[in-house]
């Protein structure tokens, strides 16, 4: 028991040196957000929209290969959600889409998929699909709980910042931030940590899939995050995102 208790707090350790390093990253990355041109803003949550529908997917895959217990149950809770509990217009997805909508995004718009994002979405359901599941808990179950979440609640400080947001924000459907930026997604978080680490005592052999899991996932979302600003950016303007992000980081190391 001793050996299981120091292979969890090896890996919280791990997994929270990390955290801290991308938390400080993202938050860095995603200031442009107060900033953009309101069409720049757009095209982004357009393709972040894409990540709604994969998530659930992705969830999906998870759970059909995971072992029965409390974190399979709590990820087909979490899975419950993100569809509505049985309402479909309360459909994570739709309620974003109502959010789209209400900026003045056409239906037909919303269907853009830039070919350079996508990718990294299929990349991660290719692993969900060849990889064990204890790998797909790290990749989808940390990663799409613990930092989705860190990047949903910074994107909603800094674009709701935004002078054109400011302007329309009474005119906006908020409800789907309402949701993932408190406590709701604050609670998922804890008790998904929990239930890793009861994972984690029943199978230690499985904690280095886990930490795998979880590094791709960062890779993948650095990697899906820097594809959806190139595609955002009107060609020739790239770099005024680069230019803000350099005084960003001149300005705090003065």
């Amino acid at each position: 028991m001793e050996n299981m208790n120091e292979a969890q707090n090896i890996f919280w350790d791990l997994v929270d040196q990390t955290k801290m390093t991308e938390k400080y990253r993202i938050d860095k990355n995603l200031q442009y957000l107060k900033v953009a041109p309101l069409n720049v803003l757009k095209n982004i949550f357009i393709q972040y929209r894409f990540f709604t529908h994969y998530y659930i997917a992705d969830l999906g895959i998870l759970i059909s290969k995971m072992p029965f217990g409390n974190l399979k149950s709590i990820l087909a809770e979490i899975l419950n959600d993100e569809l509505g509990n049985g309402k479909s217009k309360a459909a994570h997805p739709i309620l974003y889409d109502n959010f789209l909508r209400s900026l003045g995004i056409k239906n037909e718009e919303l269907q853009y998929e830039s070919t350079t994002c996508m990718p990294y979405l299929l990349s991660v359901q290719n692993s969900l699909n060849k990889n064990s599941w204890a790998y797909g808990v790290g990749l989808r179950g940390m990663g799409g709980e613990c930092l989705c979440q860190i990047y949903l609640s910074t994107m909603h400080e800094y674009f709701s910042k935004n002078p054109e947001i400011e302007k329309i924000k009474q005119n906006l459907e908020w409800e789907f931030w309402d949701i993932h930026i408190g406590e709701i997604d604050l609670h998922h978080q804890t008790i998904v940590k929990n239930a890793i680490s009861e994972i984690i005592l029943e199978y230690p052999d499985f904690t280095k899939d886990l930490f795998d899991g979880y590094i791709e996932s960062k890779t993948a979302w650095d990697e899906f995050w820097s594809q959806i600003f190139n595609s955002a950016i009107p060609f020739g303007r790239e770099n005024e995102r680069r230019s803000y992000a350099s005084q960003l980081i001149l300005s705090t190391s003065a």
